[in-house]
């Protein structure tokens, strides 16, 4: 066996069937997470970034930015595989956030498939997800309408 026997895992179009649900593994939101995006994103609103102001906000403390919260729901999607060497494009995405989530939440998501079309080029489809993220409390903090590009056969090297 060699490297170019390597099949990759994920889920081709026919595979995705309208009204399946997955659960994906869980992970905390650190400080560490907050500091590295605003780093990266140069968004260092008071909100998320100091303890003072985040104390006197309705929140009463600092909480993650959205954006963190919709990155690692798609990192917890990545570590599925389910989308590995089959999903060719992110071509939609909408994102509502119902409560916000706060430094050591612990967040997993439930994945639904929504609807799904072949595409005009043979080969592929497009398929819509919902997302519902939870934190530890079992309570929902967003929600994401993701639509991709799917293949119809697995990815090898």
């Amino acid at each position: 066996m060699a490297m170019k026997d390597y099949v990759f895992p994920g889920k081709t179009y026919d595979e995705w069937n309208v009204g399946d649900e997955f659960i994906t593994g869980a992970r905390t939101i650190t400080e560490a997470d907050i500091v590295n995006f605003a780093g990266l994103s140069g968004d260092w609103s008071a909100t998320n970034t100091n303890d003072v102001y985040g104390k006197s906000t309705i929140y009463g403390s600092r909480i993650a930015y959205g954006n963190v919260t919709f990155i690692v729901s798609t990192g917890l999607l990545a570590q599925t595989r389910m989308f590995e060497g089959t999903a060719t494009a992110l071509l939609d995405m909408k994102i509502s956030y119902q409560e916000p989530v706060r430094f050591e939440d612990t967040i997993y998501c439930k994945l639904v498939v929504e609807e799904k079309r072949p595409s005009k080029t043979p080969g592929r489809g497009v398929v819509t997800f919902r997302v519902y993220v939870y934190n530890q409390s079992d309570e929902q903090v967003a929600e994401e309408r993701l639509v991709f590009l799917i293949s119809s056969e697995k990815a090898s090297l």
